[in-house]
């Protein structure tokens, strides 16, 4: 199922992928969720996502995750560290957040989320993250 597909850590060249996965993604949710976005909120939220993506990916603080078939990008997800006050159980004073999870409708069930979110949660442990 997965294995004609590539999974590799995202570059800057993807954030125009990796925008557009995030607002489909958020168009889909109101389709299920009763979450209303007007065209205007999800249009207002790509440039700023750029940038932010540009920023974190640079500085380190977002790690992104692509899936492509021979063409083109069909999936991706993201982790992004954030600091966090010390609790019980975790004094590391960072946690990661899962962000951006989106699978193209033609390439669903084939296990490829499960995927991701494994790159993503073994990614979080390597990086000591309890959180």
């Amino acid at each position: 199922m997965f294995a004609d597909l590539l999974l590799r850590e995202a570059t800057l060249s993807d954030i125009p992928v990796l925008v557009n996965h995030r607002r489909w993604m958020f168009e889909e949710m109101m389709k299920v969720q009763r979450v209303n976005y007007s065209t205007a909120d999800l249009d207002t939220m790509e440039e700023p996502y750029r940038r932010h993506l540009k920023r974190h990916l640079e500085n380190g603080t977002v790690s992104a995750w692509v899936v492509e078939d021979e063409t083109r990008i069909v999936a991706s997800g993201a982790l992004e560290l954030f600091l966090w006050p010390p609790r019980p159980g975790d004094v590391t004073e960072r946690a990661g957040l899962v962000h951006s999870v989106y699978v193209d409708p033609d390439y669903r069930r084939r296990g490829i989320a499960r995927r991701i979110m494994e790159t993503i949660v073994e990614a979080g442990r390597e990086q000591g993250l309890k959180t």
